[in-house]
Protein backbone atom coordinates (compact mmCIF):
# COMPACT_ATOMS: atom_id res chain seq x y z
CA UNK A 1 0.00 0.00 0.00
CA UNK A 2 1.65 3.26 -1.12
CA UNK A 3 2.13 5.81 1.66
CA UNK A 4 0.11 8.39 -0.27
CA UNK A 5 -2.91 6.06 -0.26
CA UNK A 6 -2.99 6.05 3.53
CA UNK A 7 -2.12 9.70 4.00
CA UNK A 8 -4.99 10.89 1.81
CA UNK A 9 -7.71 9.62 4.15
CA UNK A 10 -8.09 12.86 6.10
CA UNK A 11 -8.80 14.69 2.83
CA UNK A 12 -11.18 11.94 1.72
CA UNK A 13 -13.10 12.12 5.01
CA UNK A 14 -13.48 15.89 4.69
CA UNK A 15 -14.73 15.45 1.13
CA UNK A 16 -17.30 12.86 2.21
CA UNK A 17 -18.59 15.12 4.98
CA UNK A 18 -18.98 17.96 2.46
CA UNK A 19 -20.82 15.79 -0.08
CA UNK A 20 -23.18 14.51 2.60
CA UNK A 21 -23.96 18.08 3.67
CA UNK A 22 -24.36 19.31 0.06
CA UNK A 23 -25.65 16.32 -1.94
CA UNK A 24 -26.93 18.37 -4.88
CA UNK A 25 -23.75 20.32 -5.67
CA UNK A 26 -21.70 19.23 -8.72
CA UNK A 27 -18.55 17.09 -8.22
CA UNK A 28 -16.24 20.00 -9.05
CA UNK A 29 -17.54 21.87 -5.97
CA UNK A 30 -15.74 19.37 -3.72
CA UNK A 31 -12.25 20.51 -4.74
CA UNK A 32 -13.13 24.14 -4.03
CA UNK A 33 -14.54 23.24 -0.61
CA UNK A 34 -11.30 21.40 0.23
CA UNK A 35 -9.13 24.29 -0.90
CA UNK A 36 -7.59 22.24 -3.72
CA UNK A 37 -7.38 22.90 -7.44
CA UNK A 38 -9.18 20.35 -9.60
CA UNK A 39 -5.99 18.73 -10.87
CA UNK A 40 -4.73 18.11 -7.35
CA UNK A 41 -8.12 16.71 -6.24
CA UNK A 42 -8.16 14.30 -9.18
CA UNK A 43 -4.65 13.17 -8.25
CA UNK A 44 -5.65 12.55 -4.63
CA UNK A 45 -8.60 10.37 -5.67
CA UNK A 46 -6.52 8.51 -8.26
CA UNK A 47 -3.80 7.73 -5.73
CA UNK A 48 -6.24 6.77 -3.00
CA UNK A 49 -8.49 4.46 -5.03
CA UNK A 50 -8.25 5.16 -8.77
CA UNK A 51 -11.54 7.08 -8.67
CA UNK A 52 -12.59 10.11 -10.68
CA UNK A 53 -14.35 12.99 -8.87
CA UNK A 54 -17.58 12.10 -10.65
CA UNK A 55 -17.41 8.44 -9.68
CA UNK A 56 -16.48 9.33 -6.11
CA UNK A 57 -19.57 11.52 -5.63
CA UNK A 58 -21.81 8.94 -7.32
CA UNK A 59 -20.61 6.19 -4.96
CA UNK A 60 -21.68 8.25 -1.94
CA UNK A 61 -25.32 8.57 -3.05
CA UNK A 62 -28.38 6.53 -2.19
CA UNK A 63 -29.05 5.67 -5.84
CA UNK A 64 -25.74 3.86 -6.05
CA UNK A 65 -26.40 2.07 -2.73
CA UNK A 66 -29.83 0.87 -3.90
CA UNK A 67 -28.28 -0.38 -7.14
CA UNK A 68 -25.74 -2.44 -5.17
CA UNK A 69 -28.51 -3.75 -2.90
CA UNK A 70 -30.54 -5.03 -5.83
CA UNK A 71 -27.60 -7.04 -7.20
CA UNK A 72 -26.36 -8.73 -4.06
CA UNK A 73 -28.78 -11.44 -2.82
CA UNK A 74 -28.55 -13.63 -5.93
CA UNK A 75 -24.74 -13.52 -5.76
CA UNK A 76 -24.66 -15.13 -2.32
CA UNK A 77 -24.88 -18.86 -1.64
CA UNK A 78 -28.39 -20.29 -1.90
CA UNK A 79 -28.69 -20.36 1.86
CA UNK A 80 -26.66 -19.01 4.73
CA UNK A 81 -28.86 -20.63 7.34
CA UNK A 82 -26.81 -23.84 7.21
CA UNK A 83 -23.41 -22.12 7.07
CA UNK A 84 -20.94 -23.61 9.61
CA UNK A 85 -20.59 -21.58 12.79
CA UNK A 86 -17.06 -22.70 13.72
CA UNK A 87 -14.85 -22.21 10.65
CA UNK A 88 -14.99 -21.17 7.02
CA UNK A 89 -13.56 -19.22 4.16
CA UNK A 90 -14.74 -16.41 1.92
CA UNK A 91 -13.70 -14.28 -1.05
CA UNK A 92 -12.59 -17.21 -3.16
CA UNK A 93 -10.18 -18.43 -0.50
CA UNK A 94 -8.59 -15.05 0.20
CA UNK A 95 -9.82 -15.08 3.79
CA UNK A 96 -10.20 -17.95 6.24
CA UNK A 97 -11.56 -17.87 9.77
CA UNK A 98 -12.30 -19.92 12.83
CA UNK A 99 -14.42 -19.27 15.90
CA UNK A 100 -12.70 -19.21 19.28
CA UNK A 101 -14.01 -22.07 21.45
CA UNK A 102 -16.38 -20.98 24.26
CA UNK A 103 -13.98 -22.19 26.96
CA UNK A 104 -11.24 -19.93 25.64
CA UNK A 105 -13.67 -17.03 25.35
CA UNK A 106 -14.68 -17.38 28.98
CA UNK A 107 -10.99 -17.22 29.93
CA UNK A 108 -10.89 -13.73 28.33
CA UNK A 109 -7.45 -14.34 26.86
CA UNK A 110 -5.86 -16.06 29.86
CA UNK A 111 -2.48 -17.53 28.89
CA UNK A 112 -2.79 -16.05 25.38
CA UNK A 113 -0.05 -13.83 23.97
CA UNK A 114 -1.74 -11.05 22.02
CA UNK A 115 0.44 -9.28 19.51
CA UNK A 116 -0.67 -5.79 18.54
CA UNK A 117 0.48 -2.70 16.72
CA UNK A 118 -0.65 0.59 15.24
CA UNK A 119 -0.88 0.72 11.44
CA UNK A 120 -1.74 3.25 8.76
CA UNK A 121 -4.55 2.17 6.43
CA UNK A 122 -6.53 3.72 3.55
CA UNK A 123 -9.14 4.56 6.20
CA UNK A 124 -6.89 6.17 8.80
CA UNK A 125 -4.82 4.80 11.68
CA UNK A 126 -5.92 1.48 13.16
CA UNK A 127 -4.94 -0.96 15.89
CA UNK A 128 -4.35 -4.54 14.76
CA UNK A 129 -4.12 -7.48 17.15
CA UNK A 130 -3.54 -11.18 16.64
CA UNK A 131 -3.07 -14.49 18.40
CA UNK A 132 -1.10 -17.47 17.19
CA UNK A 133 -4.21 -18.53 15.26
CA UNK A 134 -4.85 -15.32 13.35
CA UNK A 135 -6.00 -11.70 13.40
CA UNK A 136 -8.57 -11.10 16.15
CA UNK A 137 -8.96 -7.31 16.29
CA UNK A 138 -8.91 -4.37 13.86
CA UNK A 139 -10.20 -1.06 15.22
CA UNK A 140 -9.87 2.33 13.55
CA UNK A 141 -8.77 5.35 15.54
CA UNK A 142 -11.57 7.79 16.29
CA UNK A 143 -9.93 9.62 19.24
CA UNK A 144 -6.40 8.71 20.28
CA UNK A 145 -4.10 5.70 20.52
CA UNK A 146 -4.64 5.40 24.27
CA UNK A 147 -8.36 4.80 23.71
CA UNK A 148 -7.62 2.05 21.19
CA UNK A 149 -5.27 0.29 23.61
CA UNK A 150 -7.75 0.68 26.48
CA UNK A 151 -10.46 -0.99 24.42
CA UNK A 152 -8.14 -3.86 23.49
CA UNK A 153 -7.22 -4.41 27.15
CA UNK A 154 -10.91 -4.30 28.13
CA UNK A 155 -11.76 -7.00 25.57
CA UNK A 156 -8.75 -9.19 26.49
CA UNK A 157 -8.15 -8.37 30.20
CA UNK A 158 -5.98 -11.38 31.04
CA UNK A 159 -4.01 -11.68 27.79
CA UNK A 160 -0.31 -10.82 27.64
CA UNK A 161 -0.14 -7.80 25.30
CA UNK A 162 3.01 -7.68 23.15
CA UNK A 163 3.65 -4.60 21.01
CA UNK A 164 5.00 -5.36 17.52
CA UNK A 165 4.37 -2.55 15.04
CA UNK A 166 6.58 -4.12 12.36
CA UNK A 167 4.52 -7.32 12.26
CA UNK A 168 1.33 -5.26 12.32
CA UNK A 169 2.50 -3.33 9.25
CA UNK A 170 3.15 -6.59 7.42
CA UNK A 171 -0.37 -7.76 8.20
CA UNK A 172 -1.84 -4.43 7.08
CA UNK A 173 -0.12 -4.76 3.71
CA UNK A 174 -1.77 -8.15 3.22
CA UNK A 175 -5.19 -6.93 4.37
CA UNK A 176 -5.53 -3.79 2.26
CA UNK A 177 -4.97 -4.40 -1.45
CA UNK A 178 -3.38 -1.55 -3.34
CA UNK A 179 -5.17 0.34 -6.08
CA UNK A 180 -1.90 1.94 -7.15
CA UNK A 181 -0.93 1.35 -10.81
CA UNK A 182 2.71 1.28 -9.69
CA UNK A 183 2.22 -2.00 -7.82
CA UNK A 184 2.73 -4.29 -10.81
CA UNK A 185 5.61 -2.16 -12.08
CA UNK A 186 7.56 -2.61 -8.83
CA UNK A 187 6.70 -6.27 -8.24
CA UNK A 188 9.63 -7.57 -10.29
CA UNK A 189 12.10 -5.60 -8.19
CA UNK A 190 10.73 -6.89 -4.88
CA UNK A 191 12.99 -9.38 -3.04
CA UNK A 192 11.77 -12.97 -2.91
CA UNK A 193 9.44 -13.48 0.05
CA UNK A 194 8.73 -9.76 0.56
CA UNK A 195 5.17 -8.85 1.54
CA UNK A 196 3.32 -6.97 -1.18
CA UNK A 197 0.05 -5.07 -0.89
CA UNK A 198 -1.60 -7.56 -3.24
CA UNK A 199 -0.74 -10.57 -1.07
CA UNK A 200 -4.31 -10.46 0.28
CA UNK A 201 -5.49 -11.43 -3.22
CA UNK A 202 -3.41 -14.59 -2.97
CA UNK A 203 -4.68 -15.62 0.44
CA UNK A 204 -2.93 -15.92 3.78
CA UNK A 205 -5.20 -13.79 5.98
CA UNK A 206 -6.76 -15.81 8.79
CA UNK A 207 -9.18 -14.50 11.39
CA UNK A 208 -10.11 -15.60 14.89
CA UNK A 209 -13.73 -14.69 15.64
CA UNK A 210 -14.62 -14.16 19.28
CA UNK A 211 -18.37 -14.05 19.87
CA UNK A 212 -21.52 -16.04 20.47
CA UNK A 213 -22.59 -18.71 17.99
CA UNK A 214 -25.21 -16.34 16.59
CA UNK A 215 -22.73 -13.47 16.22
CA UNK A 216 -20.25 -15.72 14.43
CA UNK A 217 -23.01 -16.89 12.11
CA UNK A 218 -23.87 -13.30 11.20
CA UNK A 219 -20.22 -12.31 10.76
CA UNK A 220 -19.48 -15.30 8.52
CA UNK A 221 -22.48 -14.34 6.37
CA UNK A 222 -21.09 -10.84 5.97
CA UNK A 223 -17.78 -12.24 4.75
CA UNK A 224 -19.66 -13.90 1.89
CA UNK A 225 -20.97 -10.58 0.51
CA UNK A 226 -18.95 -9.87 -2.64
CA UNK A 227 -16.72 -6.82 -2.59
CA UNK A 228 -18.56 -3.82 -4.02
CA UNK A 229 -22.01 -5.18 -3.12
CA UNK A 230 -24.36 -4.42 -0.24
CA UNK A 231 -27.12 -5.98 1.84
CA UNK A 232 -29.83 -4.44 3.99
CA UNK A 233 -30.41 -5.65 7.52
CA UNK A 234 -33.68 -7.27 6.44
CA UNK A 235 -32.06 -8.99 3.47
CA UNK A 236 -29.38 -10.48 5.67
CA UNK A 237 -31.90 -11.59 8.28
CA UNK A 238 -33.96 -13.28 5.56
CA UNK A 239 -30.91 -15.05 4.11
CA UNK A 240 -30.11 -16.32 7.60
CA UNK A 241 -33.61 -17.74 7.86
CA UNK A 242 -34.66 -15.09 10.40
CA UNK A 243 -36.79 -12.59 8.42
CA UNK A 244 -38.44 -11.22 11.57
CA UNK A 245 -35.20 -10.54 13.45
CA UNK A 246 -33.33 -7.67 11.72
CA UNK A 247 -32.69 -6.03 15.10
CA UNK A 248 -30.91 -9.12 16.38
CA UNK A 249 -28.75 -9.05 13.27
CA UNK A 250 -28.03 -5.37 13.91
CA UNK A 251 -26.92 -6.15 17.48
CA UNK A 252 -24.46 -8.77 16.18
CA UNK A 253 -23.11 -6.24 13.70
CA UNK A 254 -22.57 -3.70 16.48
CA UNK A 255 -20.46 -6.23 18.41
CA UNK A 256 -17.98 -6.70 15.57
CA UNK A 257 -14.43 -5.59 16.47
CA UNK A 258 -12.79 -6.77 13.24
CA UNK A 259 -13.37 -3.70 11.12
CA UNK A 260 -13.21 -4.05 7.33
CA UNK A 261 -12.25 -7.76 7.54
CA UNK A 262 -15.68 -8.71 8.86
CA UNK A 263 -17.31 -6.25 6.45
CA UNK A 264 -20.18 -4.79 8.42
CA UNK A 265 -19.71 -1.69 6.23
CA UNK A 266 -21.47 -3.66 3.47
CA UNK A 267 -24.68 -3.65 5.47
CA UNK A 268 -26.92 -0.58 5.00
CA UNK A 269 -30.55 0.44 5.33
CA UNK A 270 -33.10 -0.65 2.74
CA UNK A 271 -33.65 2.93 1.53
CA UNK A 272 -29.97 3.29 0.63
CA UNK A 273 -28.99 5.32 3.70
CA UNK A 274 -25.58 4.25 4.97
CA UNK A 275 -26.76 4.01 8.57
CA UNK A 276 -24.53 3.90 11.64
CA UNK A 277 -21.02 2.52 11.90
CA UNK A 278 -18.82 1.78 14.89
CA UNK A 279 -15.97 3.87 13.46
CA UNK A 280 -18.00 6.71 11.92
CA UNK A 281 -20.31 6.99 8.92
CA UNK A 282 -17.72 8.94 6.87
CA UNK A 283 -15.30 6.04 7.26
CA UNK A 284 -18.03 3.59 6.25
CA UNK A 285 -18.73 5.57 3.08
CA UNK A 286 -15.01 5.73 2.39
CA UNK A 287 -14.84 1.94 2.51
CA UNK A 288 -17.76 1.64 0.11
CA UNK A 289 -16.20 4.12 -2.32
CA UNK A 290 -12.83 2.35 -2.05
CA UNK A 291 -14.44 -0.99 -2.90
CA UNK A 292 -16.47 0.53 -5.74
CA UNK A 293 -13.25 1.25 -7.60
Amino acid sequence: MPASTALHFETIARAIAFVRAHPHLPPEAVAEALGLDRVRWRRVLAEWAELTPERFVHCLGRAYARERLSLTPELLPETLASAPATAGQARAGQLTWEAMPPTEQRAAGHAIELGHGLVVTPFGDALLAWTGRGVCHLAFRCTDEAALLAELHHLWPTAALVRDDAHARGLAQRIFPSHSPSTSATAAARPSGAVDATDADRGGVRLVLRGTAFQVRVWSALMRIPRGHLLSYRQLAALLGMPAAPRSVGSAIAANTLGYLVPCHRLIRADGDVGEFRWGSERKLAMLAWEAS
